[in-house]
Formats: structure tokens, sequence, C-alpha cells
């Protein structure tokens, strides 16, 4: 599974999910994750149709684009989300 992380210095809600996601990540083997800023990696984030809902995670199953999570959610939220691709 891979996952883009993408966030912005300036983000509130990218700072307050910070620890919630490090918390998501671990105990998934095989898990690459790539981080991107909104501000200083916007050409990289052209092709990706990357909008202004930030944070926003776009997780990829067997390079295809699986889901798409947008702004603040709950550790348990993410987590059955992950579960659920990670098990398919």
């Amino acid at each position: 599974m891979r996952i883009i992380k993408v966030t912005a210095m300036w983000c509130m809600s990218c700072l307050v999910m910070q620890k919630v996601y490090k918390k998501a990540f671990s105990g998934y083997d095989n898990l690459e994750l790539i981080e991107y800023d909104f501000d200083d990696d916007a050409e990289k984030l052209i092709d990706l149709n990357v909008g202004q809902i930030l944070p926003l995670l776009i997780i990829y199953q067997n390079d295809e684009e699986v889901k798409r999570i947008a702004g603040e959610k709950s550790l348990k939220q993410i987590k059955e989300i992950l579960d659920n691709i990670y098990n398919a």
C-alpha cells in the first residue's frame, strides 16, 4: 500500500492530524508513505488533481488509486479505511 500525504505549513488541521496519522500508519507492513507540501510541491500535485481541502491522503493499492481521505478524521475512521484496503 502506498499513501501520498498532502499537508501545508499554514494548515491547522494538518498539524492536528500529524499524531493521528503517525498512529494510523503504524503496524502496516510494506507501507510506502510519500509526503508533499501543498505549496512547496505544487507542480508535483497538479497531476494528482489535489484541491484545496487539506490534509489529504491518497491511498494506492497495486499502483491504483483506491481512496482519498480529505480533512480531519478520527484515528478509528482512518484505521478502518486502511484495514479494509490492506486486507482486501
